[in-house]
């Protein structure tokens, strides 16, 4: 949802429904948002943002806007004008909090946003962002026995299972030649 119509890097877009100065006071948080499928946002507001294309090499779960935090990239959209941290939920995207203040964003609001109101029913901010797993990777949970230094003992079966990545092979005694398998030694883990 872009916030106002302008000179911007893409074409640029009005808001369909205006809401009124007092459905704009009532906004509270989380609530529903879409990330941008188009470079909408005008460039004087995506000052320190990133627009990138799922897909592509960029390697991100959606298209969208995003913000670097840490070496890490966190998904932001803009709702009549205000910058929102997102995140993927159950049936769609919530926008969960405002961007942390570190992130020097640029807002430029519609009359009628309540940020106090925004601030006091946005999730709070407890530690950085961290890369969540995404839904194609499985992990199984291991309750047995107790931790040791390298984490929880583990049988062959017993493994955490991934959609992508690097596969072990299985252990015993095999002549690698005979094997029509092909493994890859790339993953898919966060940093």
């Amino acid at each position: 949802m872009t916030s106002t119509p302008g000179p911007s890097k893409g074409k640029g877009r009005a808001l369909p429904n205006v809401p009124t100065v007092e459905q704009l006071s009532n906004l509270e948080l989380p609530m529903e948002a879409m990330p941008e499928q188009r470079d909408t946002v005008p460039a004087t507001n995506a000052v320190n943002t990133i627009f990138l294309i799922s897909g592509t090499a960029d390697n991100v779960p959606w298209t969208g806007y995003y913000a670097l935090l840490d070496g890490a990239r966190l998904a932001v959209t803009n709702i009549y004008g205000v910058w929102f941290e997102i995140r993927r939920r159950d049936t769609g995207f919530e926008a969960h909090h405002l961007v942390r203040e570190g992130l020097s964003l640029i807002d430029a609001p519609l009359k009628g946003i309540d940020y106090a109101r925004l601030r006091a029913t946005g999730e709070p901010l407890t530690q950085a962002p961290s890369r969540a797993v995404t839904p194609a990777i499985q992990m199984a949970t291991i309750t047995d026995p107790a931790a040791g230094p390298w984490g929880p003992a583990q049988t062959p079966k017993d493994q955490p299972r991934k959609a992508t990545g690097w596969v072990m092979p299985p252990l015993g005694d095999y002549d690698l030649d005979e094997e029509e398998h092909v493994f890859s030694s790339t993953t898919n883990r966060p940093p």
